[in-house]
């Protein structure tokens, strides 16, 4: 990962962190939250703004139990989202930014 620790990035994704990354000039977000006890893991293309659908749909998301969280990362992870690669394979194209 460019300008970033790739297992840093990775690790706050368990939690819910925050993170603006950019893959071939296209720059994303993700992010994971807790509700009633689920984990929520949702990634969005932030630019160029996609089209945009009624109702909105993010790129990629995923909701589980919250002791099940590692299983909505890894399945984020193994994803082929990035031209058909998984996070782990396209990782090293991968930028980290402020936002």
């Amino acid at each position: 990962m460019i300008d970033g620790n790739v297992n840093e990035f990775v690790d706050g994704l368990y939690y819910g962190d925050e993170r603006w990354f950019l893959y071939k000039g296209v720059k994303y977000f993700i992010q994971g939250w807790v509700k009633n006890n689920n984990f929520t893991l949702v990634l969005d293309q932030m630019e160029p703004e996609p089209p945009n659908p009624t109702p909105y749909v993010p790129l990629w998301t995923m909701t589980k139990p919250y002791d099940k969280r590692s299983e909505v990362v890894e399945t984020f992870l193994s994803a082929p989202i990035w031209d058909g690669k998984t996070f782990w394979q396209a990782e090293q194209e991968m930028e980290w930014v402020d936002c």
